[in-house]
Parts: C-alpha cells; structure tokens; sequence
C-alpha cells in the first residue's frame, strides 16, 4: 500500500472545489469557520465529557469495521482521538485527520498512552479538511467518521473524500447522531440542535446515511443502531450555550412533551429535563 503521509496540493484546511457548486462551497466554508471556532472553544471540556467516549457506538464501530493487522486506517474528524486510539491496537497504521488544532492537541494527549504499545509513527494525526483529504487516492483500507457528518456543510463531499483515499475492498464507515426517518420530525430537531449549538448544520436519518453512501459507489455491508439519554442541563454546558439561547432549547424542547413531534423522547421530572439521543453507524465497501 502506497505512503498516505505525501498529501495532495492544495489540501489545507479551507479545501477546494469539490464539484458541489458556489453555493455548496460557501456552506461547506462557513461550516468549518464555525466548528473550528467552536471546537476550539470546547476541546477540553469535550475531551474529558463521556459523550467523547461513547463506548458503546465504538463497540458496535469495531465490530462491523473489523479491524486487521495489515490495515491502514483512518479517522476523519477524529476530535480527541477516542475512536481513534480504540482503531489503533488492531491495525497496522491509525491516522487522524481533523480542522481544529485544539482537538488535535486532547487527541495527541490521549494517544500518549498507546505509545508503550504501539511502534513510532504508528498512529499520527494530521491537520486538513474532510471535504479535501490530504491523501492521494486509494491509500488506506478502511476509513472511518463519527459525530461529525451533522457539522459538515458539504457531507456528499466528505464521503466521496472518504470513497477516494480507500482502495478497491476499502471499508467506509458513518456513525453519527440521527433523527427520525419522518422529514417534519427530523428538521424540527435540527432546529432545535442549532439553536443549541450553531457547529450543528444537519443531521441525517439512518436512511439518508446509506443513501449518501450509496451515491458515492459503496455498497452498504451493515448496520447498528442505539440511543442514550441526555440530560438538558449538562448537553448545554458542553456546547456553551449561552443562557438566552440555552432558555429558548429548554422550552422548544418542552413543546414536544405531549406528542413528541421532533421524535426526541422529552420528559420531564421536577424541573429536570430529559431527552434521547438516536445514532446509528452504517459499513460500506467499496468495489
């Protein structure tokens, strides 16, 4: 398999073209300004929070990756680097690309204890943008991404990066919050999202998953799926949420108490509000 550290020019953090149209690009260039402003603000408290962990989505990830020695694999937006320290061990090469420096130092930070185990240069991280990989085409066996295609501006261009720096048999694979296959309930929570934390551009159904796989040539292979419950007060104060706008969250979410319209599972026990998280991890090959 080909060296993937040799990038491609013009790789940097603000990308290129990818064919998406004027429009496409604005979105896509506006969506990363905005995570790289935010994710710099949060790292840390990211970082050390469960929701970076999510140990139960990475067992489920590892067991449709399936994971093997001879693997190159790579994680986009990696973050601060959980997922990619639990690829590591079992393959060959980990890399992690991801916009914002701040994530890419908690990441470097937790893959510091893998350095007992693991040879130099084993695992590396790289900064870039997924909607243009720094790597040459067809470089690595698996690539995967998680909680990050409801940030992308431009999420058809992240998986065709995806689809391009794996070889023929590469894996892909998406895990990622979602929202309800019904569209109405579904746009409702990406309002709702948004308003929480402006980093969030949309979320997917499982359904829209596959099918942005499917349009990029790669052929579905399996699935998982999971929720977890979310308490109000603690998602806010990870996403910084200022408090108007932390006010507003509280009483759109309550407003789908009684028929649960944004499929989002809300309750409500003294002043304390809670609510359900759905994801869902999708595998495809490519030809």
């Amino acid at each position: 398999m080909n060296d993937p550290g040799a990038p491609r020019q013009g790789g940097g953090p603000e990308g290129r073209n990818t064919g998406s149209g004027a429009a496409g690009d604005d979105t896509a260039a506006r969506a990363r300004r905005i995570n790289e402003e935010r994710f710099t603000a949060t790292a840390r408290s990211y970082a050390s929070s469960g929701v970076a962990v999510r140990r139960e989505e990475n067992e489920a990830l590892l067991r449709l990756a399936a994971p093997a020695p001879a693997d190159l694999a790579l994680d986009v937006g990696c973050g601060p680097g959980a997922v990619l320290a639990a690829l590591a061990p079992f393959v060959r090469t980990a890399i992690g690309v991801d916009l914002t420096a701040a994530m890419l130092e908690q990441a470097r930070a937790r893959l510091r204890d893998l350095a007992p185990s693991k040879p130099a240069g084993a695992v590396a991280l790289v900064r870039g943008a997924a909607e243009r990989l720094p790597f040459r085409d067809g470089v690595f066996s698996l690539a995967v991404t998680t909680s990050t295609l409801h940030h992308f501006g431009d999420p058809r261009a992240v998986v065709r990066e995806m689809a391009r720096v794996v070889g023929a048999a590469g894996r892909v694979i998406i895990a990622d919050l979602v929202g309800a296959d019904d569209d109405r309930a579904r746009a409702l929570q990406n309002e709702i999202e948004r308003l929480r934390d402006p980093a969030h551009i949309e979320m997917q159904s499982r359904r829209g998953i596959e099918s942005l796989l499917a349009s990029q040539g790669l052929a579905v292979t399996g699935r998982a799926e999971g929720s977890n419950g979310r308490e109000l007060t603690e998602w806010l104060r990870l996403a910084h949420t200022p408090p108007d706008r932390a006010a507003m969250v509280r009483e759109r979410l309550l407003g789908t108490l009684a028929d649960d319209r944004a499929g989002m599972g809300v309750s409500l026990t003294g002043e304390t509000v809670r609510f359900v998280h759905h994801w869902a991890i999708v595998s495809a090959r490519k030809s």
